[in-house]
């Protein structure tokens, strides 16, 4: 999604637009304009002033922002204080009650007050949300004239883009990039340009420019890397990951370190296999890429090494099968390896019921007669889980031959080289030797 998304006015974006972190008030006083000279509106004695407040504050910390808001409005009535008027405001945005606002601002709206900037804010607010287009592309304009700084251009820029403007939208962002140097204001224009107003190679430069001499902000970065990849540029992508990794690395940015690694592993994953492996070698990365990688490349004497690394330090047992599976396929003479591929699986299976593993070792008991019985309970155990794989139908088969169960046998194998394509080897053997035993 792009980012210039946050910018769009709904009440809970509406809230940190504004200055609002997770709290029950709207705070719009960042970057508010202190005037030297301001009119104070005449204020009235209420005795119960302090005792309204602690209720009002009581109501707001339980969530119960309609009581509050009344109290809050009360007090205003009461004391002429334009503060109280504020805290009215700010709940019934919460509330979305766009046209209490829209009342109650406008009837209280007096020039120069302090409260001025704040009130003709979240008045702007509530006439863009009760759709009021004129009339609020007028008082954003009058927030911008009279209060000038990035926060109010950023305003009257989202209302653009909101009303689907963009062109004005990126003029008043830029304006508030002038004053902020924001990234984010940044990475929002360069989202308008790319996606609304026709500059995606102009928005691929500056992004460019901008993250190469500013130590590559992940979030920027990473706008421009899908960017990319969108325009099937891939060869300007991995150059910046693996800029981004080594800068994060420099800076020891660990956050961004973390997620750019991942990035370029992936990346490299998919793009170039022995690129990957070398990366993930040479950073030390010992995980399952790295081992599935070895076993694409048939470097299985250093996924053995890796998987008895990964047993060492998880002692989950899948790694212990798979180095039993790797061991016995590597070996040129199987029967050096038999005693220690059968003693990693069976420590397997008697810990975890998986057909895969039951029928590995199944096979290599019945194979080898070094326990032909086990080896048939082992096998029919897997096919309880998966009774229609004929690789475990095979293996039952040739366990059944071996046991001089010949029918059986010869029943079972059958439905393996009807079912199976008749290009196997060890199906061929088996298949031959079966029907011998029958005759």
């Amino acid at each position: 999604m792009p980012s210039y998304k946050k910018y769009l006015i709904t009440s809970s974006l509406l809230l940190s637009l504004i200055g609002c972190t997770n709290s029950t008030n709207i705070d719009i006083t960042k970057n508010i304009n202190i005037k030297e000279n301001v009119f104070k509106p005449k204020t009235k004695h209420f005795d119960l002033e302090d005792q309204y407040i602690m209720y009002a504050l009581e109501y707001e910390n339980q969530k119960n922002y309609s009581s509050s808001r009344e109290i809050y409005f009360k007090l205003f009535n009461n004391t002429n204080n334009h503060e109280y008027l504020l805290k009215y405001l700010n709940l019934s945005f919460i509330l979305k009650d766009y046209a209490s606002i829209k009342k109650y601002a406008s009837l209280n709206m007096i020039e120069n007050i302090k409260e001025e900037e704040q009130i003709l804010k979240i008045y702007t607010f509530a006439l863009l949300r009760l759709n009021e287009k004129e009339q609020t592309l007028k008082y954003a304009n009058k927030l911008i004239n009279k209060f000038y700084h990035d926060t109010n251009h950023g305003l009257l820029a989202s209302i653009y883009l909101d009303l689907k403007e963009y062109e004005k939208s990126e003029e008043e962002f830029e304006k508030a990039y002038e004053l902020d140097k924001s990234v984010h204001t940044l990475q929002t224009i360069t989202n308008i340009q790319y996606y609304h107003t026709n500059k995606k190679s102009e928005s691929k430069e500056i992004m460019k420019d901008y993250i190469e001499k500013n130590s590559y902000p992940f979030s920027l970065s990473l706008q421009l890397l899908s960017f990319y990849e969108k325009d099937k540029e891939n060869d300007k992508i991995l150059p910046i990951l693996e800029k981004m990794y080594l800068k994060y690395k420099e800076e020891n940015i660990v956050e961004s370190l973390g997620k750019t690694r991942e990035l370029l592993k992936r990346y490299l994953i998919k793009e170039n296999t022995e690129k990957a492996i070398a990366f993930l070698e040479e950073n030390n990365i010992k995980d399952m890429s790295l081992l599935q990688l070895y076993k694409k490349t048939n470097r299985l004497e250093k996924a053995n090494e890796l998987l008895d690394d990964l047993y060492k330090k998880t002692n989950k047992i899948q790694f212990l099968a798979q180095q039993a599976i790797i061991e016995f396929e590597m070996a040129e003479n199987k029967d050096t390896v038999i005693p220690s591929v059968i003693d990693k699986l069976e420590k397997v299976v008697s810990k975890t019921s998986n057909p895969v593993y039951e029928n590995y070792l199944a096979y290599i008991l019945i194979d080898f007669d070094l326990d032909i019985n086990r080896g048939l309970e082992l096998v029919k155990k897997a096919l309880i889980l998966e009774p229609n794989n004929l690789a475990y139908i095979d293996t039952l088969a040739w366990g059944e031959y071996k046991n001089n169960d010949c029918k059986n046998a010869y029943k079972n194998m059958k439905r393996v080289v009807d079912n199976a394509k008749f290009e196997d080897d060890e199906i061929k053997l088996h298949w031959e030797k079966i029907k011998e035993c029958t005759k």
